[in-house]
């Protein structure tokens, strides 16, 4: 007869199904916006299905913890210094020798990720250095996506998935946990709004051209004042959508990992 104490239950897995979703859904999002209003493509639907792609993979990276590691411990110092030299060497050489020369900052980097980050455990890294990585991560989203903050939903999942990494085998209270989780929600939410806000602002200040452009694509007769609606009513969605999402990430999948880590040894 099967324990039933060691069988995940139906809620959870129904949870996980649904949170499983929303990588790919907002990636779709994020590719459908990206391709229509910034790289005015004639195929928003294939970026928009690239992206989902993407999410799909981040869902697969996010369910393997040595998966995960690897990509947001391991790769992001070669493949900065990857860029940066293929940019910088663009400047002076051809094609070819840049390659060489981004080549040689790919060693580099896997050389200081031996030194430096191979002693160290990612789970139990230092906050201050998260709090500097995840600001990093926000600004380029938003360079990126021209300061619309859809696609910071995935650092809100991403950072939530982190949480139950690092907290899964943890002998913690459950007011120390729910305390940590919070903190670190309302971190997350707070970089988005500031990011709205400085984006609003940008907007606001070229709010004619913006209001221009929007009658002309969606045929509405936009006003200053139907403009500032617009951004408040979108940025409060914004926000609670960042919040829960975060909140909801880490403590769903908190729980996954930490059933299986209490059955994994028995």
């Amino acid at each position: 007869m099967e324990d039933n104490s060691r069988t995940i239950s139906l809620k959870l897995k129904v949870a996980i199904a649904i949170l499983a979703l929303v990588m790919p859904v907002t990636g779709a999002l994020s590719g459908w916006y990206y391709g229509v209003f910034i790289a005015e493509s004639n195929y928003p639907y294939l970026v928009a299905l690239l992206c989902l792609v993407l999410g799909v993979a981040l869902d697969v990276v996010c369910y393997y913890d040595r998966l995960f590691t690897f990509v947001f411990y391991k790769m992001p110092i070669p493949g900065i210094l990857f860029v940066i030299a293929y940019e910088a060497a663009s400047f002076f050489y051809g094609r070819w020798v840049s390659l060489g020369f981004a080549f040689a900052g790919l060693a580099i980097g896997v050389f200081f990720d031996y030194v430096l980050l191979a002693p160290k455990p990612f789970y139990m890294a230092r906050k201050r250095l998260l709090v500097v990585v995840y600001i990093f991560l926000s600004i380029i989203m938003l360079g990126v996506m021209s300061g619309v903050p859809v696609s910071n939903f995935f650092l809100g999942i991403l950072a939530g998935n982190y949480f139950s990494l690092r907290y899964a085998g943890a002998v913690l209270g459950r007011d120390r946990l729910h305390k940590n989780l919070y903190t670190m929600t309302i971190f997350a939410t707070v970089v988005l709004l500031v990011s709205e806000l400085l984006f609003a602002w940008l907007v606001w200040q070229d709010s004619v051209n913006i209001i221009d452009y929007l009658n002309s694509l969606l045929g509405i007769a936009f006003t200053r004042q139907s403009l500032l609606w617009l951004m408040v009513i979108l940025g409060v969605v914004s926000v609670v959508v960042q919040f829960v999402l975060t909140f909801t990430t880490g403590m769903i999948l908190y729980r996954y990992r930490s059933h299986k880590k209490i059955y994994s040894t028995t």
